[in-house]
C-alpha cells in the first residue's frame, strides 16, 4: 500500500510538472522606456503607431517610433514647467475626429487593444496641442520657405539634444 501511494504521488507530481512546462506566459504589455520616471509602454507605442501619431515606416520603425515618444515625453516635461495656455476644446475635438477618420473602422479596436479610452486619447491630443503651442511660442512658427523651416527644425533638435542630456532615460532591451 505504501509503495502504491508513493507511485501515485510521483505520477501526479510528474503530470503537474509536465503540464506546467507546456504552459506559456503571455506578455500583455511591457515597459519599453522610462523618461525621468514617466513610463512608456509597448501599448503606448502600438496606439501611437496605429493612429499615425509617430512614424511607422523605415528600417527600424519601432526604434524610430519609440524615439519619437521619448522626445514627446521630454517636451511634455518642459511644457509642464512653463504651462502654455490650454487648447480649445473644439481643437481637441477636431484632432480626435481626424484620428477617428484616419483609423476608420479600426478606431475603437485600436483604443481597446491599447487599453485606453476616448478620454485618455483626448488628454494625449491635448498634450500634443500644448507641445505645439510651446514650440510655436519658443521657436516661432514654421515658415513655408525651406531655409527657415530647416533652421527652425535644427534649433528644435539642438534643444531636444539638451533635454536628452539632462534627462534620465532608460530604454529597456526588447
Amino acid at each position: 500500500m505504501r509503495v502504491s501511494n508513493s507511485l501515485m504521488v510521483f505520477a501526479v507530481a510528474a503530470s503537474l510538472a509536465a503540464g506546467a512546462a507546456t504552459l506559456r506566459a503571455e506578455i500583455i504589455d511591457r515597459i519599453l522606456a522610462v523618461v525621468d520616471g514617466a513610463i512608456i509602454m509597448q501599448s503606448d507605442l502600438a496606439v501611437a503607431v496605429r493612429l499615425g501619431l509617430v512614424p511607422s515606416g523605415g528600417a527600424d520603425a519601432t526604434s524610430a517610433a519609440l524615439d519619437r515618444l521619448i522626445e514627446r515625453q521630454l517636451m511634455l516635461s518642459e511644457v509642464d514647467r512653463y504651462a502654455p495656455p490650454e487648447p480649445a476644446a473644439a481643437e481637441i475635438d477636431r484632432r480626435v475626429a481626424d484620428l477617428r477618420a484616419r483609423a476608420g473602422t479600426e478606431f475603437e479596436r485600436v483604443l481597446l487593444l491599447g487599453g485606453i479610452g476616448l478620454e485618455q486619447l483626448r488628454r494625449e491630443v491635448r498634450d500634443d496641442l500644448r507641445i505645439e503651442a510651446y514650440l510655436q511660442q519658443r521657436f516661432g512658427t514654421a515658415e513655408p520657405s525651406g531655409d527657415e523651416t530647416r533652421q527652425r527644425a535644427g534649433t528644435i533638435n539642438e534643444w531636444l539634444t539638451g533635454l536628452r542630456r539632462r534627462a534620465n532615460i532608460s530604454v529597456l532591451p526588447r
